[in-house]
């Protein structure tokens, strides 16, 4: 007991087929159902994705035991199964938990229940029970809608007419739900949830039988065919590694069939399949026993034996596939106990069901037992056995055990005939195959007894005369062989060689025999069974039956090639029966059947190529025993007997493969049509040209005395019958062989001597030439008739005729197709048409003859309309347009635009009428049908061959030595004309065809898939490729006319429902997708109708938004319909993808509205959008499926970026908001997820970053990105993550740079949107306060500083030469053609950029697309397509390593290592643009993104004022990057690129800075230094250090002239010629540079040379006479350029030289002649308009004086004084504003205005105290000040006084200073300099640093006035 107890809290070892329990439990993981598993292996055609779940989960040695065990997948229950039920259910594997997510006592309760229930173990049922548990949300949404639900639906759909027949009443999916809580309680009731266990766990029983059946068809195949695995010495297949799925299977196979259970237990497997029938047949008799002891449940019951039945279907499926592999003679045992079962149940023959609905069932069932019953008794190697044709067996004796082969087992013989009469005596139509069989195998056996003992007989006789002589002997000898010849037989070809080399021993077989006839029956027991088969059961029928009606519906499971194994196993009993019965319509009825299946011309257009040994017409046509008793016999009644003839090489012809094509490509079949060795006709009345030949040997042969005419024209056929002895005349209107006439000389033998006489005469000819004649003669207008009847062919015939054509010319071109060889394609079928055509009248071809009889079908179809009519003829001539395309594509066109067929500018349209007026009332819609598939192929054409018909010297038309081969012979107007007919007419079909009635429901559904995919194809190949709003300018424009009539159709914002209703049908029919395990083509057509709809909605969806459309009605009711389509997620596997593309689609389109987007959340109700979300979040679990969940991931970032903000709160915090808000009230769950909120998801998956597949890594950090850039507070907790951060910020660190291929594009993109997370990560952080993560994260940063701002890997060569050589092959044509547009999501690789799969339906026709080796054009333009890929990602990661390092940027004060990194990125981005030498225009942009990149991380340098010298040295970068871009203002201006040479000079600017802050903080050292050592006598190291070097100093000068000089003068020029290209910001960055340049510490050294240059260009003059323009060149009254102009003086009056220059000028004189300076002689204050007049004056003018007075001195001072006193008014305003706001002042002052100045506004000087105010009192003080200095220096009094008020100033000033509340409430910004500063804090005395600055000034100007107080005003 504590043993096992101890076990029991032992954690389970984990398994892919049953995951731990709490694995399962937190969602984790997730169990793989068997539908899943199946639904897995049928979606990839039985390919087993390597290292995938779903590998994994077969390859579990759990799944294989159950695999080898399909018929008890789920054993009873025992002790050790309880055991482990009790393990797995513990509380170490299994928690309570508290959320509410799941209910562990439930689970239990419900295993125990179902374990009981069913009889199973509890382990399995616990599997189940998790299985149910796990998909609740998606059962739930499948349950039914909510009233609101049902209101947006209908609403969608238009109104209650559609929506009643959506709302079916008998459809539980969708059933209204009056609430929907109540309903999920209901949901999850034990009643409820039981029954879903229940039929969950049929589920599971049926679908492991499909798995297993896969798997194992899987191991048995060897190259497509099934190998004989039963052979002796080969048990095992050969294995191949690369063949994963067929590895599991021959694991299953070898555990349970070819050795190991199966093996020692001494059972054969196929005992075993039988024994499980009898199981299930006798649980049928007895009944589920499910819920007994309540009195059973009728729902559960039925579904019970539903499942019974199909397990039975399943279980033989995976017999027939044994036994069909099974090499040799089926053994006792198993055929023994089969008949026995069989004969138990009477074949099943009268089998009917308890329940009226099973009925479907039924045949399927009976179809199936026929053919094991067929094939187990190995008719062919019984038949090779007996005839001696292998290797004979011996009998074995009674007691031998039945481990022997049947047939040698005489016991078993018996038994077998026992039971086969008393099925033949009840004529059991289930048995009739087997019992055919039987009778052919007991023939064949008495041929072989009868005729051994006639060679017994003859040898006893040969020795009793052999004693007399020795060469009688030998003569003897020789006559035996001779004697065997009779009896063969004529009707027995096979017996003819069974005595060619016989034992004279008695037979083995003569006994059993013997046996055999002691029959109670009154006839031959053999001939008894032959009857009863062959005319009570009618044997033939039922081939019939089963090849067409079974055979042929099952070709599609999964592998296609079940059907074709069983109609082989059909066609070798039709085969064995030719050596006994002799041709005859049964026989050829049922041989049509097998070859051909049932199948439709369509079904074979689309069949892949058949493998030669599964291939009927390969094996036919192999068969000398069959060619000759049908094919030949066929011959030899043609023309005579046409239909048999047509038919059976049409079928021939259309069990197409690779196999049956000559050397040259011409079909085998073709090839026997033009040598037709015999001709059988009526002969004509009175008809004597002939005599009798060959008498003397007996064969009553005639001979033609004058050649005989097969056609002649209608009006001379009477007077044919009236001169009968000259009918032949007339046979020299024709020449040369052209089947229209018999020589004479032709031998022949008259068949029916009454007549009309009916003859065959010998003589070759070819049957096309015959059937081009015979076509000719069905036209009402051509006058010919057949010489013989006086009439055309048949119209049958003629139908026959038309398709056998047909068929050949798809023949050849599929086998061609195969070769890869479209000219050889072309050339067979114009051989064929060619060979057709030759016996016709010259001014006509099989072609025209044809087209004209579809016109003429067409004409007598509309006029005498109904169902009864056959369209045979109308079909097939549709079908012969299809084929005719690939070939001649122009006579299609050309005949197209003059048919009635479509309604072209009002003529035509009987296609309407047809559909309308018969195929509407039979529900078969064959003409529509093909009309559809034309109008595909018409597309396809019209796309595809548009640049080989623009060409006129294409190697294609050349090769079809026919000018019109690929053109159309009909203008491009023509073609639009008839494919914009064709669309009309296809649109209306799929508007108005769900009303209509349809007898066969593949019909409804190919039709559906048809319309929908040929319009998507449209609008896919007229928007996906090239960004030309002009569709008719596109490479595909000859659909622009169509493609635009679709975008009017479907995306109108007409409120009119027509389009929208068939898709939201289609929706329902989705939903309503059978749950089956047969016949799954039925099922692959279903889903794909629905899979075609949602593809084509969301590619109207993108289209719409591609061209900017306005929101469509379409998208409005698919809005409204998304209850539909989460719906129809959960329906079925095959629709996730579509569905979640087109729900991204959706969101993204209504965002691009700026109407407020409707929430998708809230169409959905609150129990669906839980339910859906839920299934959602599994993403591609539990199946990998990478394109599906990155499918996902892509709508998930939708949503959170595209204004979903309900959606995405449930994404990112994983409970939707009514859920959060019922949580909050009373802590439910209702609302949450079971798992993980899908943001957890993701960072918990990108913690493993590196074994992530890229581009699903990539999908997942897009959608962190966005969740983190539009949800900040949803990610704030992001740090909290144990792994995340760090995971990927190593991802990064350890990357380095790689080739340019498909991987290392992926991996850039990956680190672009790492950066863009981290850089929002720092973000958080940094506001929280937290700078320890950048520590971390800075040596993982290599990457980005190494490889983000270089230069992208732009192959330049490469694109260049392909584009020089591709426009130069393709004239007309250029690479942009081929663009992808965004109407499709790109992703990097070979098809990034540029549509290859588009191009090479193109530019095929071209040799060199393809190349060589495949190194043409297509390999250049993949290499050129990954290039850009890489350029690509190297783009954005530019982009991202910029927003992540300017978020770095801003902590860099206190970082030093930081700002030399930093520093290094700016260098790196200006080095990049400095080599770039790129020419594509977005490298250009890349140039300026580098540029500012630089500049703001120099801001930020800037702003700490590092001293880093890393900062330094970016002066150098920035200045070589300025001399390698060649250019100036003047080339920027006028070449657009002034951005970016803007962004240089203030990075330019900035770096001259970092020198200043530099020099400035070197000072700083070194007063420092020398207040600390007042004895050091030497100049400190640190001063010497800032002084300019000489290199540093020649880099300056080069600036001061190109950038100051020459830049200053080339604006100022621009300014004059261009003053809209110019920017006042341009001259003031200037002057900054200047500014800076001339802080440098020891600039002085240059100051000359500085001089020289503003000498040389005219920079003074230049400056002064843009300061004299500024008036008239202000900008909106604005003269700015007077300030930008006065401010570059003064800052080159800070040099003496040049303002010693300046005085010489006369700078102040002509200043002073300025317009300007007239404004300012009025008197100014800052509040006037313009305000930039008074800073002008304040910092300008004033500061340029004193610049001068520096400079100059004394010598100057006279003039300044007389400058200044020409403005009295001015003085007068800057003393009378201090003056006027005196708070002392009762009034306010008003100056008035100047005389003469009209336009100058008044003045209003109370508005406040402004910056420049103080700056103008502070200067003009200053000036005051100096020139009194001057004057008392120089008492010659030269220097006039300067006319201020200084008293009145100072007073004003002062009153204002002793009261600074006051004085800080009057301060007014009124520059945005003045408002920086008002913003920035202040010192302890003044509130703003604008505060304080305003003190500053007033102070010191206060100051300056009270020393020179004593003057006074002058």
């Amino acid at each position: 007991m504590n043993d096992n107890s101890s076990a029991a809290m032992e954690v389970l070892p984990e398994s892919a087929y049953f995951p731990a329990l709490d694995k399962c439990l937190s969602g984790e993981a997730l169990l793989i159902s068997w539908k899943t598993a199946f639904i897995g292996l049928s979606s990839s055609g039985c390919i087993v994705p390597e290292d995938s779940s779903l590998e994994r989960f077969l390859s579990d040695p759990s799944s294989t035991s159950a695999l080898s065990r399909p018929f008890i997948a789920f054993p009873g229950p025992s002790q050790q199964s309880s055991f482990a039920f009790t393990q797995r259910t513990s509380a170490i594997n299994a928690a309570p938990t508290t959320s509410g997510k799941y209910d562990i006592s439930q689970i239990r309760g419900d295993a125990l229940w179902l374990s009981k229930e069913c009889n199973i173990n509890e382990v399995g049922a616990l599997r189940v029970v998790l299985l149910e548990w796990q998909t609740q949300p998606a059962t739930q949404l499948l349950c039914g809608f909510s009233e609101e639900e049902v209101a947006s639906v209908q609403d969608a759909a238009g109104g209650s007419a559609l929506g009643s027949s959506i709302f079916l009443p008998n459809s539980s999916i969708l059933s209204v739900s009056p609430s929907q809580q109540s309903d999920a309680a209901t949901f999850n009731s034990d009643e409820r949830r039981r029954q879903r266990l229940l039929k969950l766990y049929l589920s599971e029983r049926r679908y492991i039988l499909k798995v297993s059946e896969s798997l194992i068809r899987a191991g048995l195949s060897d190259g497509g065919v099934l190998a004989s695995p039963f052979s002796k010495g080969k048990g095992k297949a050969k294995d191949d590694d690369t063949n994963r799925t067929g590895r599991i299977g021959r694991t299953i196979l070898n555990a349970r069939i070819f050795g190991g259970e199966a093996g020692r237990s001494g059972k054969p497997f196929l005992i075993e399949c039988i024994e499980a029938l009898q199981d299930r047949v006798t649980a049928l008799e007895n009944g589920s026993g499910w819920f007994k002891d309540e009195g059973g449940r009728s729902e559960p019951e039925a579904e019970w034996v539903k499942n019974q039945i199909l397990e039975m279907i399943h279980i033989m499926q995976i017999m027939f596939l044994l036994l069909d592999a099974q090499s040799d003679i089926t053994l006792s045992s198993v055929a023994l106990t089969w008949l026995r079962l069989m004969s138990k149940y009477a074949f099943f023959d009268r089998f009917e069901p308890p329940y009226p609905g099973l009925q479907p069932f039924i045949r399927p069932l009976q179809s199936l037992i026929s053919l094991v019953s067929l094939l187990i008794l190995k008719l062919p190697l019984v038949l090779d056995h007996l005839l001696g044709e292998a290797e004979q067996l011996a009998l074995v004796s009674d007691g031998s055990p039945e481990a022997a082969p049947y047939f040698i087992n005489p016991s078993a013989i018996s038994e077998i005939q026992a039971i086969l009469t008393e099925a033949a005596g009840s004529c059991l139509i289930t048995a009739s195959p087997a019992v055919f069989a039987w009778s052919i195998i007991l023939q064949a056996m008495r041929e072989v007894v009868r005729t051994r003992k006639e060679a017994r007989e003859l040898r006893q006789s040969q020795r009793a005369t052999y004693s007399f002589s020795e060469v009688e002997s030998t003569e003897t000898e020789a006559g035996e062989s001779s004697t065997t010849e009779p009896g063969s037989g004529a009707t027995s070809p096979r017996p003819q060689s069974i005595g060619s080399d016989i034992s004279s021993e008695p037979s083995m077989y003569d006994e059993v025999l013997d046996d055999l006839m002691k029959s109670a029956l009154e006839e031959d027991p053999i001939s008894y069974l032959a009857k009863s088969a062959v005319n009570g059961s009618r044997v033939f029928e039922v081939v019939q039956g089963l090849a067409t009606e079974f055979c042929t519906p099952l070709s599609a499971d999964i592998d296609g090639q079940d059907g074709l194994r069983m109609r082989v196993t059909l066609f070798h009993l039709v085969r064995a029966s030719l050596e006994w019965v002799e041709y005859q319509p049964e026989v050829v009825s049922a041989a049509l059947a097998v070859l051909q299946g049932g199948e439709g011309y369509w079904e074979f257009v689309d069949a892949p190529a058949i493998p030669a040994a599964l291939n009927p017409s390969h094996l036919f046509l192999s068969d000398r025993l069959l060619c000759e008793k049908l094919l030949d016999a066929a011959v030899c009644r043609f023309p005579y007997e046409p239909i048999p003839f047509l038919r059976l090489f049409k079928a021939l012809d259309s069990s197409w493969s690779s196999g049956p094509v000559d050397d040259e490509g011409t079909l085998h079949v073709v090839s026997r049509l033009e040598n037709i060795p015999s001709f059988t006709q009526t002969l004509p009345p009175n008809f004597t040209s002939y005599e009798l030949s060959h008498e003397e040997d007996g064969r009553n042969m005639v001979q033609l005395t004058r050649s005989l005419r097969l056609f002649g024209w209608r009006d001379r056929y009477q007077a044919l019958l009236i001169q009968a002895t000259r009918d032949q005349e007339a046979s020299t209107e024709t020449s040369g062989d052209d089947g229209s006439e018999v020589p004479a000389g032709a031998l022949g033998i008259i068949l029916f001597e009454s007549r009309p006489m009916v003859a065959i005469w010998y003589h070759k000819y070819s049957a096309l030439k015959y059937m081009g004649r015979a076509l000719e003669s069905a036209l009402m207008d051509s006058g010919v008739v057949e010489c013989a009847t006086g009439t055309g062919v048949t119209k049958d015939a003629i139908a026959e005729m038309v398709g056998l054509i047909t068929m050949l010319l798809t023949s050849s071109t599929k086998a061609a197709r195969v070769r890869d060889d479209v000219v050889s394609a072309a050339e067979a079928a114009q051989r064929i048409l060619e060979d057709a055509s030759d016996g016709v009248g010259r001014n006509r071809d099989v072609i025209a003859i044809i087209f004209d009889l579809f016109e003429e079908e067409l004409q007598e179809q509309q006029l005498h309309p109904g169902a009864d009519r056959s369209m045979d003829l109308l079909v097939n001539c549709l079908h012969f347009i299809y084929a005719l395309i690939p070939v001649l594509p122009g006579r299609v066109w050309a005949f197209l635009a003059r048919s009635g067929l479509l309604e072209i500018e009002g003529r035509g349209g009987k296609l309407a009428a047809i559909i309308a007026g018969t195929e509407m009332i039979s529900g078969r819609y064959e003409v529509l049908t093909s009309c559809i598939r034309i109008f595909d192929a018409l597309v396809e054409d019209a796309v595809t061959c548009i640049i080989a018909r623009k060409g006129s010297n294409t190697r294609v038309v050349a090769r079809f030595n026919s000018p019109t081969a690929m053109a159309t012979g009909v203008s491009e107007k023509a073609m639009k004309d008839i494919l914009q007919a064709f669309a009309r007419t296809v649109v209306d079909v799929f508007e108005s065809s769900p009303g209509w009635k349809f007898a066969v429901l593949g019909e409804k559904l190919e039709i559906g898939t048809k319309t929908i995919s040929v319009m998507d194809k449209i609008m896919c190949y007229s928007y996906s490729i090239d960004d030309s709003p002009d569709l008719g300018s596109k490479v595909t424009g000859v659909l622009a006319p169509t493609a635009k009539f679709l975008s009017d159709v479907f995306l109108s914002a007409s409120t009119s429902d027509t389009a929208v209703r068939p898709m939201l049908q289609n929706f329902c029919e989705g939903i309503r997708t059978p749950n089956s395990t047969l016949f799954l083509r039925t099922l692959h057509s279903w889903t794909a109708q629905v899979q075609a709809t949602l593809k084509f909605s969301t590619t109207l969806i993108r289209v719409g938004r591609l061209i900017r459309l306005p929101t469509s009605y379409l998208e409005k009711q698919l809005f409204k319909a998304s209850p539909l389509l989460a719906r129809l997620y959960a329906a079925h596997e095959t629709y996730r993808l579509p569905v979640v593309a087109l729900f991204e689609s959706l969101v993204a389109s209504a965002a691009a509205s700026e109407q407020e987007p409707p929430s998708l959340l809230g169409h959905l109700g609150p129990e669906t959008a839980k339910n859906f979300l839920s299934v959602l979040s599994n993403l591609d679990k539990p199946i990998d499926d990478d394109e599906l969940d990155i499918q996902i991931w892509n709508l998930l970032s939708a949503v959170v970026s595209n204004r979903q903000q309900w959606l995405a709160i449930y994404l990112l915090t994983g409970n939707t908001p009514r859920g959060s808000l019922a949580k909050g009230e009373n802590n439910s769950t209702s609302g949450a997820t079971r798992g993980e909120p899908l943001l957890v998801v993701a960072l918990n998956s990108l913690a493993d970053i590196q074994s992530l597949p890229p581009r699903r890594a990539l999908a997942m950090l897009e959608f962190v990105a966005l969740a983190e850039d539009y949800w900040p507070w949803a990610m704030a907790d992001m740090h909290k993550h144990p792994q995340f951060v760090n995971a990927i910020s190593d991802f990064v660190g350890k990357l380095d740079a790689q080739a340019p291929t498909v991987e290392s594009a992926n991996k850039i993109r990956m680190a672009s949107l790492i950066a863009e997370i981290l850089a929002m990560h720092l973000h958080h952080l940094r506001q929280l306060g937290d700078k320890s993560f950048i520590g971390k994260l800075l040596p993982n940063l290599g990457y980005y500083m190494s490889n983000a701002v270089s230069a992208p890997s732009y192959n330049l060569s490469l694109h260049s030469n392909l584009r020089k050589n591709f426009e130069m092959k393709f004239p007309n044509t250029t690479l942009l053609n081929f663009k992808r547009t965004q109407l499709q999501r790109r992703y990097f690789g070979s098809e990034y950029y540029y549509d290859i799969d588009l191009a090479t339906k193109l530019l095929r026709f071209e040799p060199s697309w393809s190349g060589i080796r495949g190194e043409g054009f297509s390999y250049d333009v993949a290499q050129a397509n990954i290039n850009l890929s890489v350029v690509e990602a190297q783009v954005f990661l530019l982009h991202s390593w910029k927003f992540l390092a300017i978020e770095l940027s801003a902590v860099l004060a206190n970082d030093s290592q930081l700002q030399k990194e930093m520093a290094k990125v700016v260098i790196n981005c200006l080095a990049t643009n400095a080599s770039a030498d790129l020419p594509e225009n977005i490298f250009t942009r890349l140039t300026y993104v580098r540029a500012d990149f630089a500049f703001v991380l120099m801001q930020r340098l800037a702003e700490v004022r590092s001293t880093e010298p890393e900062v330094r040295t970016v002066l150098d970068a920035v200045w070589e990057t300025i001399k390698t871009s060649n250019t100036n203002f003047q080339l920027a201006l006028s070449s657009g690129n002034a951005t970016y040479y803007r962004s240089l000079l203030k990075i330019l600017f900035l770096a001259l800075r970092a020198h200043v802050e530099h020099g400035t903080a070197a000072a700083q050292v070194t007063k420092q230094s020398q207040v600390g050592d007042t004895e050091t006598q030497t100049q400190p190291k640190g001063n010497e250090r800032s002084k300019i070097t000489g290199p540093n100093a020649q880099l300056i000068l080069e600036i001061l002239e190109l950038i100051v000089a020459r830049g200053f003068h080339d604006l100022a020029a621009a300014v004059h010629e261009r003053p809209a290209d110019s920017s006042p910001e341009d001259i003031a960055l200037v002057t900054a540079i200047l500014q800076t340049s001339l802080r440098i510490p020891g600039i002085e050294a240059i100051h000359p040379l500085f001089c020289q240059q503003i000498a040389m260009q005219g920079t003074v003059r230049v400056a002064t006479t843009l300061f004299s323009w500024a008036d008239r060149m202000a900008i909106d009254g604005d003269p700015v350029y007077g300030e930008l102009s006065i401010l570059f003086l003064l800052e080159l009056s800070s040099i003496p030289l040049i303002a010693e220059q300046l005085a010489t000028d006369g700078i102040l004189a002509q200043l002073a002649n300025a317009n300007l300076m007239s404004y300012i002689r009025r008197g100014i204050s800052p509040f006037d308009s313009p305000a930039r007049l008074h800073t002008i004056w304040s910092k300008g003018i004033l500061s340029l004086q004193l610049n001068l007075l520096e400079a100059l001195g004394p010598s100057i001072a006279a003039e300044t004084a007389l400058f200044l006193n020409q403005f009295p008014k001015q003085l007068d305003a800057a003393v009378a504003n201090w003056e006027g706001k005196s708070p002392r002042s009762a009034t306010t002052r008003t100056a008035s205005p100047p005389p003469n100045a009209p336009s100058a506004p008044p003045s209003t000087h109370h508005r406040g105290i402004t910056l420049s105010m103080a700056t103008e009192a502070h200067s003009l003080a200053l000036l005051s000040h100096i020139i009194s200095t001057f004057r008392t220096s120089q008492p010659s009094n030269s220097i006039p006084p300067l006319k201020l008020n200084r008293a009145q100033l100072a007073e004003g000033i002062e009153v204002f200073l002793s009261h600074r509340r006051i004085l800080a409430a009057k301060i007014v910004p009124m520059t945005p300099g003045d408002v920086e500063l008002a913003g920035m804090p202040g010192t302890a005395s003044a509130g703003s640093m604008l505060e304080a600055r305003v003190v500053k000034e007033m102070s010191e100007a206060r100051g300056l006035l009270l020393d020179d107080s004593g003057e006074g005003e002058q």
